[in-house]
């Protein structure tokens, strides 16, 4: 368990430790894209599931970074489980993504 950096393009992923305030992020070693730091709460697919990957690409491309969602009531929401569920998790959670 701990923060992960994740590259979308080859499906590597890099446990980074539970320390929030000392991670880093760059190139991945494989494949020279981009990694993306995600919370802890990602548990990644296997790299031969493409449909988990591809929703875990959805939902990070949208600002969902496996963080505590909640409501407007404030009661945590789970993260979906399938890419129709995504699309309204998206929709309906967008005040909760994480915008650069």
């Amino acid at each position: 368990m701990g923060y992960k950096n994740v590259c979308l393009n080859c499906k590597r992923v890099e446990n980074l430790g539970t320390d929030r305030d000392n991670f880093r992020t760059g190139k991945c070693p494989e494949c020279s894209s981009e990694m993306i730091f995600v919370n802890h709460k990602f548990r990644p697919p296997k790299k031969s599931d493409k449909k988990g990957w591809e929703l875990a690409e959805f939902l990070i491309s949208h600002g969902f970074v496996f963080q505590r969602v909640r409501n407007k009531e404030g009661a945590d929401i789970s993260y979906p489980q399938t890419m129709s569920e995504a699309k309204k998790f998206v929709e309906e959670f967008d005040f909760r993504a994480i915008k650069n």
